[in-house]
């Protein structure tokens, strides 16, 4: 009755081989897709995974034994053979089936298969002995040290500072397994009966080495021993313990075994929502630059025949902008909406306007800089790894970002950013037209803008400074928006150091629709250059700071609370850096630090 199957699997055993195959095709792709040379230590890691690859994949392994690169079998197995702690002793295992050898007159090892294969009749004592220490190792989180080739054969690294550790926890484990006796081996043969598929005497019953080893110690702490006489049901108690069959298990029992978060479907930040803030932000820009005032007024000087303009397309499209002006979205409109969606001041102070944008738009911006700079430090002092809790503070700011724009997204701030994208196009096909530059004198579209400016609005902007801030914002919205996954996620990188060392940008590349890494970066950097932030000023801003409190979609405020925050009135920043202060009548909004790109002078 208590015999144990020859031809027993433990799964366990191929999943941990897979895993460490899988993790060394991994190595090998990473580094071998590296965009740059790599450093002496990522040279040495590809030749040693490609080694044991070698040798694990190998079709004629040396004495016919299948090779295996898990580094707790590999450890598990040397140790074993330096004390020569089972006999036959353990070569291998295949599919996770224990593979013994057997020793001759001489006392050379020779290979006699998988067990039962080849005559080969490997002692119940040896699997029993080499299954109960491994699961012991596992269920104690024993770190074995990682594994190398040695001879055409896999070996643990003795050298490593792990080996010392792993040896003490290993003779623990085998002290531990020899406690438990002829106990250990009858309950590996009740276990080879449950697991088996085919019922009581099937070929290649399975068994979980770390389940072995929790029915033991739960046998141990019952006092059960070799001779109950209901050993079966206790063993089927203590197994469905472990595996918390009926849930009515204790608490301090049961293991911790949450869902993945991240595989549940997360509606917090909505792609389209944070992608619409790209027209805004636009917007936004030109409205600084006064670009829709400067097209009114030229249109109100062709409306007077004070322009000299004669039929041809440029009349055309004065004459359409002036006759599509009651189905156009007025300046107090527009207004609205970018108070709604960025918190610039100025529209109706009943409506919800962004109050955190300004914040957390600087945060992020500073932290995506803070990163690249400590990367680039760290390549040429320190490591060639950046620090991944680098990579969680850019994604803590990009979390905060995203989700409050796409808060600030819903309703109609879809159709007002859309006919706003249109108008902006339009007006600049308008101010390109050579027949409305001819009447000013002007080579391009932003002269005319300096001169309608200067002449009739009373002073013109810094065209080259908001056209860029227009685009970095298009850029950094755009990226925001297309990664929301890895923004999203808790773990991974959320930057590829390697694209933005090396960017490899096809001639048709459109970094305002599709930007890559680099592109956010150079976005980054470019708006902190034009907003005049100081190096000091990116390290205080790219410190976490716990977000602001807000939910993943508009809640209605209830009416008390609506007519509170009527009284307070419009107390938002804009767009730019640090907090704002009150807004002087009929200018921008200006900043504490002077670094935003609005300004409570007129230019």
């Amino acid at each position: 009755m208590f015999h144990v199957n020859n031809q027993v699997r433990f799964l366990d055993l191929v999943d941990l081989e897979t895993r460490a195959r899988d993790g060394l095709v991994d190595i090998v792709n990473r580094l071998e897709s590296l965009k740059r040379p790599p450093v002496a230590a990522e040279r040495e890691q590809l030749a040693l995974c490609k080694a044991i690859l070698a040798v694990v994949y190998d079709t004629q392994p040396s004495g016919g034994v299948p090779e295996v690169c898990d580094p707790l079998f590999v450890a598990t197995r040397e140790l074993l053979a330096s004390k020569s702690l089972v006999n036959p002793p353990l070569l291998s295992e295949s599919n996770g089936q224990l593979v013994f050898g057997t020793g001759d007159a001489g006392g050379v090892n020779a290979v006699n298969g998988v067990n039962g294969a080849n005559g080969a009749d490997p002692e119940a004592a040896s699997i029993t002995l080499v299954a109960l220490v491994l699961g012991i190792l596992a269920v104690d989180g024993a770190t074995p040290p990682p594994v190398k080739v040695d001879g055409g054969k896999t070996v643990p690294d003795d050298d490593n500072v792990l080996m010392n550790a792993f040896t003490r926890q290993f003779f623990a484990a085998v002290g531990e397994a020899n406690s438990y006796g002829a106990l250990a081996q009858r309950t590996l043969a009740l276990l080879c009966i449950e697991g088996d598929p085919d019922g009581r005497g099937g070929e290649q019953p399975g068994v979980v080495t770390t389940e072995f080893a929790r029915v033991m110690r739960g046998l141990q702490a019952r006092k059960i021993q070799a001779d109950e006489p209901q050993l079966r049901r206790r063993i089927n108690e203590e197994l469905n313990t472990v595996q918390n069959i009926g849930g009515e298990d204790a608490i301090a029992d049961l293991g911790i075994d949450l869902p993945n978060l991240e595989d549940l479907e997360d509606a917090n930040i909505v792609a389209d929502n944070v992608r619409v803030m790209g027209p805004m932000i636009v917007a936004a820009m030109f409205d600084e630059l006064k670009v829709f005032q400067v097209v009114d007024r030229i249109v109100e000087q062709f409306q007077h025949g004070t322009l000299p303009i004669g039929p041809g397309n440029a009349g055309k499209l004065l004459y359409r902008y002036w006759r599509e002006t009651p189905n156009r979205i007025s300046e107090q409109e527009r207004k609205n909406f970018a108070a709604i969606t960025l918190g610039v001041p100025g529209g109706d102070p009943n409506t919800a306007g962004n109050r955190e944008f300004n914040d957390l738009w600087i945060r992020f911006v500073s932290s995506v800089s803070s990163f690249v700079r400590q990367t680039e430090v760290d390549s040429l002092l320190r490591a060639s790894v950046p620090n991944p809790i680098n990579h969680q503070q850019v994604r803590k700011a990009a979390r905060d970002l995203a989700g409050n724009l796409s808060l600030h997204g819903y309703g109609m701030a879809h159709y007002a950013a859309r006919e706003i994208q249109s108008q902006v196009k339009f007006m600049i096909d308008l101010l390109q037209d050579p027949e409305i530059r001819g009447c000013y004198g002007a080579k391009d579209m932003w002269q005319v803008i300096d001169q309608v400016a200067t002449y009739d609005l009373g002073g013109a902007r810094t065209s080259s400074r908001y056209r860029t801030l227009a685009t970095c914002g298009t850029i950094i919205t755009a990226w925001l928006a297309n990664n929301v996954d890895r923004v999203n996620k808790a773990t991974g990188p959320l930057l590829s150091i390697d694209q933005i060392a090396n960017p490899d940008v096809s001639s048709n590349h459109k970094s305002t629709v599709d930007p890559t890494d680099y592109d956010l970066v150079n976005a980054c950097e470019l708006w902190l250059a034009d907003t005049a932030t100081t190096d000091t000023q990116i390290e205080q801003f790219s410190q976490p700071r716990e977000a602001p409190q807000m939910t993943s979609k508009p809640v209605p405020i209830p009416a008390m609370a609506r007519e509170m925050l009527d009284g307070v009135g419009d107390i938002g920043a804009g767009i730019g850096l640090g907090a704002g202060v009150p807004v002087k009548a009929g200018y921008g909004v200006g900043t504490h630090n002077g670094a935003s790109f609005y300004s409570n002078r007129p230019h």
